[in-house]
C-alpha cells in the first residue's frame, strides 16, 4: 500500500534534484525563455502563427524533457508520439468537459434567477466581486485557489497518464486516481504552493517587459515541471 505523501520530503527531494541537475535544467530553461520571449515579441503581429508554434514547442519541450528524465531510448518513436497525443487529448477532454458543464450550469442558474427572489441582485454582486478580483494581482491569486483545486482532479492527476504514455507505465485514467487516492488534499496543497503561491510571489518581483516576463516564465516552468515529475514518481514508483 502506498504511504502518505510527505510534503516536506517532496520539497527536499525537488531541491536536491535541482541542485544535482542545474546544467540540464538550465538548458531547458534557456529554451523556454527563448520561446516565451519570441511569442511575446511577435504575438500581436502574427497571433495565429505564434500561438500554433508555441503550442508545438510546448509539446516538444515536455516530451523531450520527460523522455530524457526517464532515459527512454529511442526518444522519438511513432508509437510514443501517437500514445502521448491520445492521452493528451483525453486529459484536455476531461478538463474541457468540466468547463463546459460549469458554463452550462451558470447559464441555467442565470436563466432560473428571474424566478428566485433576490437572486438577480446577488448575481450582479458576485459579478462585481469577480471583476474586482480579476483586476488586481492579489485578487487573481485568490481566484487561483479554487481553480487549482478544480484542476487537481481534472488536469493534474489525469496528466499523470500522459507521463506514463512516455515512460511505458500504466497510463489508464483509473490508475491515476487510484494511485493518488488518500493523498488528494496533500496534492492540492503542493499544487497550490507551486502553481499559485510561487507564481504570485514571482509576479510581484517581475517587471512587465518581454525579457522580465520570459525570465520568470522560464524559472517558473522548470520548477513546476520538476515538482510535477517528482510528484508523479512518488505515486508511480515500482
Amino acid at each position: 500500500m502506498k504511504t502518505e505523501l510527505n510534503i516536506k520530503q517532496l520539497f527536499i527531494d525537488v531541491l536536491s534534484f535541482i541542485g544535482k541537475n542545474c546544467f540540464l535544467l538550465g538548458l531547458f530553461a534557456l529554451a523556454c525563455f527563448g520561446a516565451s520571449f519570441l511569442s511575446l515579441k511577435f504575438m500581436f503581429k502574427h497571433q495565429g502563427v505564434m500561438m500554433f508554434s508555441y503550442a508545438l514547442f510546448c509539446y516538444a519541450f515536455y516530451y523531450l524533457f520527460i523522455s530524457l528524465y526517464y532515459e527512454q531510448k529511442p526518444i522519438i518513436t511513432s508509437e510514443k508520439i501517437v500514445n502521448s497525443i491520445i492521452k493528451m487529448a483525453v486529459v484536455f477532454a476531461v478538463s474541457l468537459s468540466v468547463v463546459i458543464f460549469g458554463h452550462l450550469f451558470l447559464k441555467l442558474l442565470k436563466y432560473m434567477s428571474q424566478w428566485l427572489i433576490g437572486f438577480p441582485d446577488i448575481y450582479e454582486f458576485l459579478k462585481q466581486i469577480y471583476a474586482f478580483l480579476n483586476n488586481s494581482k492579489t485578487g487573481q491569486f485568490l481566484l487561483y485557489v479554487p481553480l487549482i483545486f478544480l484542476l487537481t482532479f481534472t488536469f493534474f492527476i489525469p496528466g499523470f497518464t500522459w507521463v506514463s504514455s512516455l515512460n511505458g507505465k500504466d497510463s489508464s485514467l483509473w490508475s491515476a486516481y487510484s494511485k493518488t487516492q488518500g493523498n488528494y488534499i496533500k496534492i492540492v496543497i503542493v499544487l497550490l504552493i507551486v502553481y499559485a503561491f510561487f507564481p504570485f510571489a514571482l509576479s510581484l518581483l517581475t517587471k512587465p517587459t518581454p525579457i522580465g516576463l520570459s525570465i520568470t516564465h522560464a524559472i517558473k516552468t522548470m520548477i513546476q515541471l520538476v515538482f510535477y515529475i517528482r510528484l508523479y514518481d512518488f505515486f508511480y514508483e515500482d
